[in-house]
């Protein structure tokens, strides 16, 4: 086998695979991207056996074959390689690369491409959504990051993904705060839940050029500029509308950008088992968090509220993660009692809005 292809080409299509390639002491070839050259065209893949990357490369002067080498090694030569073309040639067990018009050469080790797993094809997938771009990596970075790192609960490592013809829902949770974005989408997807690494993948495809999602059983194929195949997760995600609050009262409206910086300043004196304590009056809303190692902090806001008088105690940074997903000056909290949980969402708009379970104080 043999290929030509640009330094420029190769390195966006080989640092997505590489993000992918798994180390693993049971299948050392999964660290490896599978390099296949045909008709003037490099396809270059990556699986770790729950998501495949899959993206293309042109060329030149090429001869057909398939070789598989370590996907790190490969990407950091090619980045130490000058702009410009890169030869490639593999001789018995290893892949020379030797930069045009200059000395610089490099041989890695290789393996025949057909030890390699099959990587799945979304050549009979149905096509749910399509021109998924800027608006749907937005939407997904908001909520991506209350999905559970416990890869142990499948149902809350996930998320849940349904469109309705009009309107496209995404909700994470992790059980102790959940979030729910929605925005506008002609697509029409059953509810499938896409396991935490897969949505890298998705918003990465969103940002680069828009992507379509393309559903055949329980594989999810994201296909953009590259192609990636994921495993949906089988399971049931928890009855998320039951947790979100219909019936909270009292209404606190106050500015995210200073409650911001208070809950910061009060998370200097709380702990994981400590958290803080937001009070709200008819004159405003009181922080105070007290440390017995350490001491307390107290700190008084503005904020328009009319309900009883009330004091409820949240992990801060819970809080303040979720008003970092806002770029709205006012936001509002919805409280029932000291031990319900807390809905937070913009003074406007209805396409975005967290739940905090309380902490007892």
């Amino acid at each position: 086998m043999k290929f030509t292809a640009t330094r420029t080409d190769l390195i966006p299509v080989l640092t997505r695979c590489a993000a992918v390639a798994a180390k693993s002491s049971t299948m050392p070839i999964l660290a490896n991207v599978l390099l296949s050259a045909a008709d003037d065209l490099l396809t270059v893949s990556a699986t770790d056996l729950s998501i495949s990357v899959t993206g293309k490369v042109c060329t030149a002067d090429a001869d057909s074959g398939s070789v598989a080498v370590e996907a790190r090694a490969l990407l950091d030569r090619v980045k130490a390689m000058p702009d410009g073309a890169i030869f490639f040639a593999t001789k018995g067990d290893t892949l020379e690369m030797k930069a045009k018009g200059s000395s610089r050469r490099y041989t890695l080790h290789s393996i025949p491409g057909s030890e390699f797993p099959n990587i799945p094809d979304p050549g009979s997938a149905k096509t749910v959504a399509a021109g998924l771009g800027e608006e749907m990596a937005a939407a997904l970075g908001t909520v991506a990051f209350t999905v559970s790192t416990d890869d142990t609960r499948l149902h809350l490592a996930s998320l849940l993904l349904k469109s309705d013809g009009e309107k496209m829902v995404m909700v994470a949770t992790d059980g102790h705060r959940l979030t729910l974005a929605t925005m506008p989408s002609t697509a029409k997807v059953r509810d499938i839940l896409i396991p935490r690494p897969a949505l890298r993948e998705i918003k990465a495809a969103a940002e680069d050029g828009g992507c379509s999602l393309r559903l055949d059983g329980y594989s999810l194929f994201i296909v953009g500029n590259m192609t990636t195949a994921v495993k949906l997760t089988d399971a049931q995600f928890p009855p998320y509308e039951q947790v979100i609050p219909k019936d909270h009262k009292r209404i606190i409206t106050l500015d995210r950008g200073r409650f911001i910086d208070a809950l910061r300043r009060a998370q200097l004196m709380s702990s994981e088992t400590r958290g803080v304590k937001v009070a709200a009056t008819k004159d405003g809303v009181t922080i105070t968090s007290d440390n017995p190692d350490l001491g307390e902090v107290r700190e008084e806001l503005e904020a328009e509220y009319n309900g009883e008088p009330i004091a409820i105690g949240f992990n801060p940074k819970y809080v303040v993660e979720l008003l970092s997903q806002m770029s709205c000056d006012q936001i509002t909290i919805a409280l029932g009692g000291e031990l319900d949980p807390g809905l937070i969402r913009p003074l406007t708009g209805d396409d975005y809005l967290g739940v905090v379970m309380p902490m007892r104080i």
